[in-house]
């Protein structure tokens, strides 16, 4: 478990799924997330079970501290032990939650633990190209932006360029 000032961040369990499973299908979620396709009971119970038995991801739930509400999930996806990389995302899909500081909480604790208890060299993510306030987030927080990958996503009937962008473990800050 990892504690900040607002959120605390614990394993994603399977009563997380419900709340998870609203999330990835509201439109507006959806489209920050880069998804296309609807999500199943099924998809979030099968994709519980792909974290458990995968080591190349981490998956945790964001729950509020003082009411323990669950929030969020973030995680490592694609890590890379050899290389000491990992593919860094984030979900707040209580809106309410939205422009309140718990974003940037949760990519510091996710930034001390995989430099620190994980020791990565490298945290890398793709975000939108029109999604300004996680890009904002994001270089305020030290990521470089490592390029442009056009047209890359096809959503709601058009292309959209996506940012690579990355932070290395002598740039952050701590």
């Amino acid at each position: 478990m990892m504690m900040g000032k607002k959120v605390r961040l614990v394993h994603l369990e399977k009563e997380d799924l419900a709340k998870s499973q609203g999330w990835v299908n509201d439109p507006a979620i959806k489209a920050l997330m880069l998804r296309v396709l609807p999500v199943t009971r099924m998809d979030q119970e099968k994709w519980l079970e792909d974290i458990a038995r995968n080591p190349a991801k981490m998956v945790f739930a964001i729950k509020l501290l003082g009411t323990g509400e669950h929030i969020g999930n973030t995680g490592f996806y694609q890590i890379d032990w050899l290389h000491r990389r990992a593919e860094f995302w984030i979900l707040i899909g209580e809106r309410g939650s939205w422009g309140q500081g718990v974003g940037t909480e949760v990519v510091r604790l996710m930034l001390r633990f995989g430099f620190g208890d994980l020791n990565l060299h490298k945290i890398y993510l793709h975000v939108g190209s029109t999604n300004e306030p996680a890009i904002s987030l994001y270089k305020k927080l030290n990521f470089a932006v490592d390029g442009r990958l056009r047209e890359h996503y096809f959503l709601e009937g058009n292309y959209l360029d996506v940012l690579a962008m990355s932070i290395l473990k002598k740039d952050y800050a701590g």
